[in-house]
């Protein structure tokens, strides 16, 4: 998922009738959430473009083809045919969700012609018509990563920073050998299991600890400009050599994962809209994630609490809870913090010794278009 940055272009419009789009409560999951800001696509397209030039001749993307090919040859299969991709982000406000659809757009790129199926609960209507412009196929449903794969092509599943309740209803979906025919580029599923309680990953992630034996995870170097846009993402292939030892029985125990607490970071399709409040406390425990100096979870104190407190005053429909309130106000003014902090830093890195800015330098840096500009 994706950490704070500047905003492309987004302009608040005046109050529509109800606000978003209503939907009944048993449906599923629409793409389309909020309807309160506009986007200005043309200018959405022309950034999303700098953003592949910048990131497609880096000696990162390279050294990512250089290891998918690798996997491929494990896996004995010529090429990637379809990619399916999970949680980006709102790729119109961040910048790691836009350098991370950069490069999905350069996969997609490597392996033409190529199906490229994509979802987030979080997209805005114009993100999925930028989407639909740039080739990609919108999933229509939250399916919560239970996307079954065809075990006669091989598929790229790319979930950057996503939670592991996700990767965990992949894995259950297809649960079987025709794991074999699928490359998971994710969060490291060792690092998964080695820095969680081991309580909390049989309650989130039993199906990544039962297959963890079996994976070869690929460990991807981080040679990334913004470090925290790629950390902790590796490729795990599912060599059918290594599928060929599991137990008798190992398959057959397949049970539908049950979560036992909500999680900010993991929208269900029960949840038509996401509400800003969990929006919110989602965007912070993403930028906790990224600014923490350990990849271990049980010693975030910060991150526990801010988890605990979401879960007690988790928003309902029925009740207005004032402490539900000041958690967000606290959570907005901590986020903003982190995300200024964040930004000091890029704007420090990025003209550091180069003198002093034009205007237009400095309305490109934060996203912003001036009235009159050409381009």
């Amino acid at each position: 998922m994706s950490e704070a940055d500047n905003f492309v272009l987004v302009t608040r419009r005046g109050k529509r009738r109800n606000g978003r789009r209503n939907l009944r409560g048993d449906a599923p999951s629409s793409v389309i959430v909020e309807q309160d800001c506009e986007i200005d696509r043309e200018l959405l397209l022309r950034t999303l473009d700098k953003a592949v030039v910048e990131i497609r001749d880096t000696s990162f993307t390279k050294f990512i083809f250089s290891r998918l090919s690798e996997s491929l040859a494990i896996l004995g299969s010529n090429s990637i045919s379809e990619i399916v991709c999970y949680g980006l982000g709102q790729f119109s406000q961040y910048r790691s969700s836009r350098c991370q659809l950069a490069l999905l757009l350069c996969l997609k790129a490597r392996y033409e012609p190529i199906r490229v199926h994509i979802y987030d609960p979080a997209f805005h209507p114009e993100e999925v018509q930028t989407l639909r412009t740039l080739g990609l196929e919108i999933i229509e449903t939250n399916e919560e990563g239970k996307r079954v794969v065809q075990r006669d092509r091989t598929t790229l599943v790319y979930m950057p920073h996503c939670s592991r309740q996700l990767t965990n209803n992949f894995l259950y979906a297809n649960w079987s050998d025709g794991l074999s025919s699928c490359i998971l580029l994710a969060n490291s599923l060792s690092d998964i299991v080695d820095n969680s309680l081991h309580k909390d990953v049989l309650n989130t992630a039993g199906y990544i600890l039962r297959i963890r034996p079996y994976v070869t995870e690929i460990r991807l170097e981080n040679s990334f400009v913004y470090e925290e846009v790629f950390n902790d993402l590796n490729i795990h292939i599912f060599p059918r050599q290594n599928l060929l030892k599991v137990p008798a029985d190992f398959w057959n125990s397949k049970e539908e994962p049950q979560y036992l607490t909500k999680d900010v970071e993991f929208v269900t399709a029960n949840t038509t809209t996401m509400n800003s409040n969990i929006k919110i406390v989602r965007s912070l425990v993403q930028e906790l994630r990224r600014v923490s100096q350990t990849k271990n979870t049980k010693e975030n104190a910060m991150l526990h609490y801010v988890m605990e407190q979401a879960h007690a005053h988790k928003e309902t429909s029925e009740v207005l809870c004032k402490a539900r309130e000041e958690l967000k106000n606290l959570a907005e003014m901590y986020l903003c913090y982190l995300k200024s902090q964040q930004a000091c830093k890029d704007i420090h890195k990025q003209y550091a010794g180069k003198g002093e800015r034009s205007i237009k330098e400095t309305a490109d840096l934060v996203g912003f278009k001036l009235p009159h500009d050409p381009k």
